[in-house]
């Protein structure tokens, strides 16, 4: 009998085991969800402000008098570089 009870509580013990580690495994995976839609969120809101800066620095180039001012304005944009 005692050969049978050990065996039976092994048994339990690894399932034990095993639904544990699902758990825990559940747990992190959910946090890295999380942590990896934060950052999404976050580098979507700063591509949008820059791209809200680039586009306000070409609207200033369109006040320019010259188109060839105008182009050279925004090719100084697009490069990066500050007018």
């Amino acid at each position: 009998m005692s050969t049978s009870n050990a065996s039976v509580f092994r048994i339990h013990s690894w399932r034990t085991t095993l639904l544990a580690a699902s758990v825990v495994l559940l747990i992190v995976m959910a946090l890295l969800m999380k942590w990896l839609v934060e950052l999404q969120v976050e580098t979507a809101q700063e591509r949008q402000l820059r791209e809200a800066v680039a586009r306000e620095a070409d609207a200033r180039c369109f006040v320019l008098p010259t188109r060839q001012e105008v182009d050279t304005c925004r090719a100084v944009n697009a490069a990066g570089l500050t007018p």
